[in-house]
């Protein structure tokens, strides 16, 4: 295949990195797009900056060899994972790494592989060893398991995915077929421990957790979502009802929740959006009381080292708020919480996943949540560095 003109190349990468976004493989700024280029270079994404802020200025041009570059322009963190898809596979022209739901969800689990029966990917995708993001031991890790395997896709473990192709269509169909396999793996798990003929996300969520079938329903009701306004807040939910709540103007009319959002805009200056969630899998894992801890290296950087499990208190969720971005709700879901909509709902959306990859760890008989110290940080990394770069691009 012959060497893609560099600039066709970067317009290539911001186009796959918006259409990463559109298919919800990645939340916000994670994840990353490279192109092979002529002279044994590629073009990659930056780092920490908005897909739709970009512009062909704006990707960078790295050295396979050795991941130098040049210019003002700090090239994604995961370069590295790239240059070794590149090293190792003359026919990869196109690298996507993704924090996709299902394949991040396997990677949580006690999985080594996926077997796979049809399709580009037919064989075993197979899982890298777990290491922190933007390190040499994870690109170590990834060479290793590219050793092993000439599959188009490699599971990082805690982490996300590395699809490849020899263009952006046949990456991104790699992506979209590892994402189906990885979910049929779980449900047919289900399906066998539970001796049901459907996977059910309520059903398969009761059955990990050990909640039983005559446990509650996953949501009593659906909370509002909230955003601050200039003299108060307003409630909101998918239906496209509205309640404009003003400081100080709370009434028996008003749903509970509301006194909960004026405590949170009250003592957390920094959040201007809630959102709820209610899926089954943050529902009913709400209902066991506990607190959700980082299976996937996102939630410790968006979220933080615990998602606590509260009443819907004002001063319970208060509290729960000074040391995460998402709290939980017993019996009733998750407040996802952000300075902006848009962060709000890549909250919404990291810990989703994660309870799902919760989920998917009991069923297959091991959850191991990233070691404390690690979660942490990348807490503090992602509060110092990346949350500012994204808030300025978004």
């Amino acid at each position: 295949m012959p060497e893609t003109a560099v600039e066709e190349a970067k317009q290539r990468v911001i186009e796959a990195g918006i259409r990463l976004m559109e298919t919800g493989l990645i939340a916000r700024t994670w994840g990353n797009v490279s192109h092979r280029v002529e002279g044994g270079r590629f073009v990659i994404t930056p780092s920490g900056r908005g897909y739709r802020s970009l512009t062909p200025d704006d990707i960078v041009t790295v050295q396979i060899s050795d991941c130098s570059y040049s210019g003002p322009t700090k090239p994604s963190s995961e370069k590295g994972v790239h240059a070794e898809v590149y090293k190792r596979f003359p026919n990869a022209h196109f690298v996507i790494h993704t924090h996709q739901e299902y394949a991040s969800v396997i990677s949580a689990c006690n999985v080594d592989a996926v077997p796979i029966e049809e399709g580009m990917l037919a064989g075993r995708v197979l899982c890298g060893a777990y290491a922190l993001p933007s390190t040499r031991k994870l690109q170590r890790n990834v060479a290793k398991a590219l050793t092993r395997t000439s599959n188009k896709a490699i599971i990082m473990k805690n982490h996300g995915a590395i699809c490849y192709g020899a263009n952006h269509t046949e990456a991104f169909e790699a992506a979209l077929e590892l994402d189906q396999a990885c979910r049929q793996y779980i449900d047919d798990t289900y399906k066998s421990l539970a001796g049901e003929h459907e996977a059910d996300a309520a059903a398969l969520s009761r059955f990990a957790l050990g909640l039983g079938y005559s446990s509650p329903a996953p949501v009593s009701r659906m909370l509002y979502h909230s955003r601050r306004t200039k003299d108060g807040f307003l409630l909101f939910n998918d239906s496209g009802s509205e309640l404009l709540v003003r400081n100080g103007e709370l009434n028996a009319a008003l749903p509970e929740e509301a006194s909960v959002y004026q405590q949170i805009y009250r003592k957390h200056k920094q959040i201007n959006h809630i959102h709820w969630s209610g899926i089954p899998e943050v529902a009913l894992f709400s209902q066991t009381g506990q607190p959700l801890k980082p299976l996937l290296d996102d939630f410790a950087q968006l979220i933080g080292t615990s998602a606590r499990n509260t009443a819907l208190s004002p001063s319970e969720v208060s509290a729960a708020l000074k040391s995460s971005s998402a709290v939980l709700i017993r019996g009733m879901g998750a407040l996802c919480c952000g300075v902006n909509s848009d962060e709000a709902l890549a909250v919404r959306m990291v810990l989703e996943k994660n309870s799902k990859a919760h989920i998917g760890a009991k069923l297959l008989g091991q959850v191991k949540p990233i070691h404390y110290l690690e979660s942490l940080l990348m807490r503090f990394v992602y509060l110092k560095k990346y949350s500012k770069q994204a808030a300025v691009t978004s």
